[in-house]
């Protein structure tokens, strides 16, 4: 599941920096308002739970992302996690949680 999970983020142009555990990082650009509806989009409208990491723990105009797979997840768990994650990052880079607060759909 860890593995499946991390190929398909990294496959989809999402940088997870060095993992070697299941905690898994997911690295993207944007200030705290993003990362905040980021998050807030990813539990509401797509049932994945994170936690987020901003500055000034990380630099300033970076978001850190932290899901952590576990053994009760499926395969097809894994892949609505990385549609989910693919939609968000399409979000992100066309500026819609800087502009808007998200609410649940």
């Amino acid at each position: 599941i860890v593995n499946a999970l991390q190929k398909g983020l990294k496959e989809m142009g999402l940088d997870i920096g060095k993992t070697q555990s299941p905690v898994t990082p997911v690295y993207m650009k944007g200030g705290i308002p993003e990362a905040a509806n980021l998050v807030f989009d990813l539990r509401e409208n797509y049932g994945i739970f994170c936690s987020m990491v901003v500055y000034p723990v990380i630099p300033k105009g970076e978001i850190l992302l932290r899901i952590i797979p576990t053994a009760v997840h499926t395969l097809d768990d894994v892949k609505e996690t990385i549609k989910a994650f693919a939609a968000v990052k399409e979000k992100l880079a066309a500026g819609k949680y800087d502009k808007e607060k998200i609410t649940q759909i």
